[in-house]
């Protein structure tokens, strides 16, 4: 049956899972606020430029010290790339930079097109709203919890619309590998009840 082989791509047919259009929506993400990042800081913004760090709230300062010292332990360098770090760094970390905590160090009002370029109507709080949707939807599937009850259909469409706004050739690559909607249209329906 389709609906059970909700798995990952082998590379000669398309992924009916959500995960690798999730994972290019993360690195997408990521490469887009690290560019956001080195453009108002410089290229090493996690090292040098205290005002960077500085305007890092609790949670997202723990995150990004914690990404660093374990990178130097475990690469025994110091100080590692800043690409390094940014690929390290996790999604809630990407996501909580949209966040209105962030409104007035980065006045995402008129710097939203650095990370959304490719979609000048994508409101930033609506950004924020979808990629904090899809950050909960992704840890769920990667984690193997239940998704069946979330509006899938929704999140797609919301993953599809986020991604290509930040890079149409990403978009274009997910596209072209998940087939989704397919396997979600022939999903199992609940019985109705009988009267």
């Amino acid at each position: 049956m389709k609906w059970a082989r909700f798995n990952y791509t082998n590379g000669t047919q398309k992924s009916p899972s959500p995960y690798i259009y999730l994972q290019a929506w993360e690195i997408c993400l990521r490469n887009k606020i690290n560019d956001f990042l080195t453009w108002k800081y410089n290229e090493g913004w996690p090292y040098e430029n205290d005002r960077a760090v500085r305007n890092l709230k609790g949670d997202d300062r723990r995150r990004l010290s914690e990404t660093i010292l374990r990178q130097e332990r475990d690469r025994s360098v110091r100080p590692v790339s800043t690409a390094v770090i940014v690929a390290d760094l996790s999604a809630g970390f990407w996501v909580s930079q949209l966040s209105a905590n962030y409104e007035s160090h980065y006045k995402w009002r008129y710097n939203k097109a650095r990370v959304f370029a490719h979609n000048a109507k994508l409101d930033h709080n609506e950004a924020w709203a979808i990629c904090d949707e899809l950050l909960t939807l992704r840890n769920r599937v990667a984690h193997h919890e239940p998704v069946f009850h979330l509006p899938l259909d929704e999140r797609r469409k919301n993953l599809a619309n986020i991604v290509s706004a930040m890079c149409p050739a990403t978009s274009a690559f997910a596209e072209a590998t998940c087939n989704f909607e397919a396997i979600w249209a022939e999903r199992p329906k609940p019985k109705k009840a009988e009267a």
